[in-house]
């Protein structure tokens, strides 16, 4: 890390790694890797699919003297989206020490192979186009990366994904590095097409619920979400033995949620399909395994579940700072 390079100022809700590629665009340079060493070594999988790298702690150093890492935070990585669905043991190391000590700290969501757009950068035309006439360039908004929004936070419309014509999308920044302002592929030159964007009452509240995770900041760990669904079950630990009543009602519970899930919200927000994700040894959706056992799972598979089973309003509640209802 060299804090003698002077990287631009952050935009508004601009992720931390797109000042990395504004600032190796304004050197006029054409080898991303080679430029940007000077700025950190620490580049490999420039993806907006982590909470934590530690290229985020070399480029929020630059700024510490400036802007709180609070702010940072806030404003230009997803932890605000993430924090709920993260450890009370995760959560607490997001503080001033990070700067200092987390050098080579990297936080990622399990299972994140399985989630459609997770290893690639999403944007809107029309923010591109605004930022290019406001601040001279295009850049990476932080909520555009938000895995569970499929819409622009400001305009409403389709985020752009994967070129139709050429299939080309923005996974690393050596060869293109910020969002075409002028609506058109930097790979084929074709005009960009956005596809047909899913839409349901299911897809539109787990767009409303992750914009509103993402812009307020939630004290509340993953360990309330699971003890939410533990209260719903009635019990905090699974029975080794269980009544066959009991295990017939668990069984029923998960086939009721594999047949509440629809085809759409697979496909929305998922790389494989239905049939493969639902097998019975899967652990992505798996509500005993998540809720019982432990397992680490993607946030969607969190709101689907939370949804699922009728709670959507006591998580609400919860990371609202309300008390849920007994």
């Amino acid at each position: 890390m060299n804090n003698n390079v002077e990287l631009p100022y952050l935009f508004p809700n601009e992720h931390l790694l797109s000042v990395l590629a504004r600032w190796f665009d304004l050197t006029g340079r054409n080898d991303f890797l080679m430029t940007c060493k000077k700025v950190s070594s620490n580049l490999t999988k420039l993806t907006p699919s982590a909470v934590w790298r530690p290229v985020f702690r070399d480029l929020a150093s630059h700024y510490k003297e400036t802007m709180p890492l609070e702010v940072i935070l806030k404003e230009h990585t997803l932890l605000p989206y993430y924090r709920s669905f993260l450890t009370s043991t995760e959560l607490g190391l997001f503080n001033d020490e990070l700067l200092k000590s987390g050098e080579s700290f990297k936080l990622l969501p399990k299972l994140q192979q399985n989630l459609k757009h997770a290893h690639y950068w999403r944007w809107c035309k029309q923010c591109a186009h605004d930022d290019y006439q406001e601040y001279g360039t295009a850049y990476w908004h932080t909520n555009h990366q938000v895995l569970t929004l499929l819409k622009c936070y400001k305009h409403g419309c389709a985020l752009q994904t994967t070129c139709a014509n050429c299939g080309f999308n923005f996974q690393t920044f050596q060869r293109f590095w910020l969002p075409p302002h002028d609506g058109l592929c930097p790979a084929c030159n074709s005009v960009w097409v956005a596809k047909e964007l899913p839409t349901s009452v299911l897809i539109n509240w787990i767009e409303s619920i992750s914009l509103y995770l993402q812009q307020n900041t939630s004290a509340v760990p993953v360990e309330s979400l699971i003890g939410l669904m533990k209260h719903h079950f009635g019990f905090d630990s699974f029975p080794r033995n269980l009544p066959l009543s009991l295990r017939k009602d668990v069984t029923n519970m998960q086939l009721d949620f594999n047949q509440w899930l629809n085809d759409g919200v697979i496909e929305a927000y998922f790389n494989r399909d239905k049939l493969s994700i639902l097998k019975p040894n899967q652990k992505l959706l798996n509500i005993v395994t998540t809720v019982f056992r432990g397992n680490k799972v993607p946030p969607i598979s969190l709101l689907l579940m939370l949804k699922s089973l009728g709670l959507e309003h006591e998580f609400l509640k919860l990371v609202m700072g309300d008390e849920p209802d007994e």
